[in-house]
């Protein structure tokens, strides 16, 4: 039987992307003191934090971790689920990350390596918490997404008075140091788990334009030091010795 759907073309959707803002170098050291300088008792998220703005996972991904998803030994985390909600917002543990490309194995920094020690010893001693999730709450099965925006939206404003900001935007954070860092591109996409390099270029694309000119100051002085190029060429062509080719 043929598929009645097959010519049906998909409407696109009409409603604007909403940028996501990553953290600037100073905001996200004030909240990293912050963070480092609360316990669990005072700041029960703050290893969720850490997690997504250090390692790039997003929440979903960082609530779904269990510790069979982290090989200690060799300080890697093994990103293969998520947490989601069905169509009665139920929360539901998925048995895939939101893209194929998601399913991906990443490093732990050494900085984050106690506190990922810390949540599993947790997990472990946890009563009723037979899938040894890293981040289970107490009075109910997962730990709901929203909870966790609601707390962070409520200290960057109460101690930092930033607003506009995210656990998305924590994901983002890590991805634009990434490429400030110097990172490849296509690195970043593994570790990021975007299902093309496509999607992180276009993501991350005022970030690479911040980037682009000292990029190419690398290829000029490459040109130089290949002798591409003479060192004691100055003769530049003035802007008012151009032809005027536009039409008034």
């Amino acid at each position: 039987m043929q598929n009645p759907m097959i010519n049906v073309i998909k409407p696109k959707s009409m409603k604007e992307d909403k940028e996501v803002r990553a953290l600037t170098v100073e905001e996200q050291q004030a909240f990293t003191e912050y963070l480092l300088n609360k316990d669990l008792k005072h700041c029960k998220y703050r290893n969720v934090f850490l997690i997504q703005m250090y390692m790039g996972l997003r929440c979903g991904e960082a609530l779904a971790l269990a510790t069979h998803d982290i090989d200690l030994q060799h300080r890697k985390m093994n990103i293969h689920r998520t947490l989601t909600t069905d169509e009665n917002n139920a929360i539901i543990m998925g048995n895939k990350t939101k893209t194929y490309a998601g399913k991906r194995i990443i490093p732990i920094p050494d900085f984050i390596y106690p506190y990922i020690v810390e949540q599993m010893k947790i997990a472990n001693e946890q009563i009723n918490n037979e899938e040894k999730l890293l981040f289970k709450p107490s009075n109910a099965k997962y730990t709901r997404r929203t909870n966790v925006n609601s707390e962070l939206h409520r200290i960057l404003e109460k101690n930092f008075g930033i607003t506009g900001i995210s656990t998305h935007s924590l994901r983002h954070t890590y991805g634009t140091r990434c490429i400030e860092s110097g990172m490849a591109p296509v690195v970043v996409q593994r570790l990021m788990g975007h299902k093309d390099i496509g999607v992180t270029l276009n993501t991350y694309t005022t970030v690479f334009d911040k980037f682009k000119e000292a990029e190419i100051d690398k290829v000029n002085q490459y040109y130089l030091n290949e002798n591409l190029i003479a060192s004691n060429n100055t003769s530049y062509i003035s802007d008012k010795n151009l032809p005027n080719t536009y039409e008034k």
